[in-house]
């Protein structure tokens, strides 16, 4: 595998050449600072952009039908948040075109040219019947998200734990600002993709390098580059502890706890957290499972999650809420047995042949591969080799010193109520 970054006036070119894959991926990245308003269009944007139609191909219709023609090729778009900034992603999937012909390139390019520049506008606007549909799906969706428990518990969870952060926002909590959003509006959103974010392409597969660097250069020819972007970690606000309840008429409880770490080095964040989170939670026979489910059999799931931007774990677990006392007091247990020696020494090796496994994963996911990039655009992240063998320098001590800086700050529990019926 071999990568490329070749830095132009309007965009970065990335290029990943490995013959690994039969497939070419292309991936576009708008990175900006997280502003709340231009989030919300930008994720209806998501939605719109794809079924709009173009200047060429009228409806989404036709679009498909042109994929189809391509052998199956793909264009996606995404909406996400990373760290302080948000991301709008464009995605070009295309079977190599040494196995079909090798004028893919242009055709996929030009479909791809068709969809995010000559989209269908007329006074400024969007097709009005295409907007006016996809809003009033988008709304639906984040009403829907109160009837699924798992979704509607992390999202209130998150707006206690990670207030005064990006990781606050939601569209559920947002709403109303989703209900206010116009065509026109959108359309000015849609504009600023031209000139106000920073702007990464990624290429990964077998491929013709200067061919697809002269057909991105003359894609984003009208594109002005703006490097406003947030290399900070998000910062988790001291509030002190809470613990907070509540109800939903359903029969499982979801209870999350949000975990903060004191004193965070890079040694931790990059390879003593990620051992000390797959330990608690993450592999099989964990402390947690163990401990919670196994031996009391308190909850239906459970697991933690480390994110090494905001130095956070969160714990979460499906339970029945006459449990939810017990199972805290074990939770905490587990948390203190991350403090013993023993308990560590126990568990090490298979953490880190947990760990040595899942990275074997990296070489077959162009999204990890392309990712790892993305992410050092903003953040360092060492290599996979390096993680490999960092943390298997990691010692139990390590871990149990570690494990004393770990500290509970937010509980929440979603609390199923049982219908009388029941």
């Amino acid at each position: 595998m071999n990568y490329k970054k070749i830095n132009k006036e309007n965009y970065t070119l990335h290029l990943i050449n490995t013959d690994r894959f039969k497939k070419i991926n292309i991936s576009i990245k708008f990175t900006k600072k997280f502003n709340k308003k231009e989030a919300a269009y930008l994720k209806l944007l998501e939605k719109v952009l794809i079924s709009n139609g173009t200047k060429k191909y009228k409806t989404q219709k036709f679009i498909s039908r042109e994929l189809e023609n391509l052998y199956r090729s793909d264009i996606g778009t995404l909406f996400s948040l990373f760290s302080n900034n948000m991301v709008f992603e464009i995605n070009l999937d295309l079977i190599n075109p040494k196995y079909t012909s090798m004028d893919m390139y242009e055709k996929t390019m030009d479909l791809l040219n068709e969809v995010v520049i000559n989209t269908n506008i007329k006074n400024d606007k969007f097709n009005e019947e295409n907007f006016n549909l996809e809003k009033e799906n988008l709304i639906s969706s984040i009403k829907n998200a109160r009837d699924i428990s798992e979704i509607y518990g992390r999202l209130k969870f998150e707006e206690i734990f990670y207030k005064g952060t990006p990781y606050e926002e939601n569209n559920l909590k947002n709403i109303k600002l989703f209900e206010n959003l116009t065509n026109e509006n959108l359309y000015k959103a849609y504009k600023t993709l031209f000139n106000s974010f920073k702007i990464d392409a990624f290429v990964i597969g077998e491929v013709e390098e200067e061919r697809i660097e002269k057909l991105l250069d003359k894609f984003f020819k009208n594109f002005k580059q703006n490097i406003d972007i947030s290399h900070d970690l998000v910062k988790i606000k001291d509030n002190g502890k809470t613990e907070t309840k509540e109800e939903i008429n359903t029969l499982q409880s979801n209870v999350y706890l949000g975990l903060t770490i004191d004193s965070v080095t890079d040694k931790d964040r990059y390879y003593t957290a990620v051992i000390y989170n797959t330990i608690l939670g993450r592999m099989n026979n964990s402390i947690l499972f163990v401990n919670v489910r196994e031996k009391n059999s308190l909850c239906y799931t459970i697991g933690s999650g480390f994110n090494r931007y905001s130095n956070t774990i969160v714990i979460d677990a499906g339970i029945n809420r006459k449990n939810y006392d017990k199972t805290i007091k074990l939770i905490k247990d587990s948390l203190k047995d991350m403090t013993d020696i023993k308990v560590i020494e126990k568990n090490l090796e298979n953490a880190i042949q947990t760990l040595d496994i899942s990275y074997n994963d990296y070489y077959d996911s162009m999204n990890k591969i392309l990712n790892f990039y993305y992410v050092n655009e903003l953040f360092y992240l060492p290599s996979i080799e390096d993680r490999r063998e960092k943390i298997k320098e990691i010692t139990a001590k390590d871990i149990c010193e570690f494990a004393k800086r770990v500290k509970i700050k937010d509980i929440f529990l979603l609390e199923g109520v049982e219908n009388e019926e029941n």
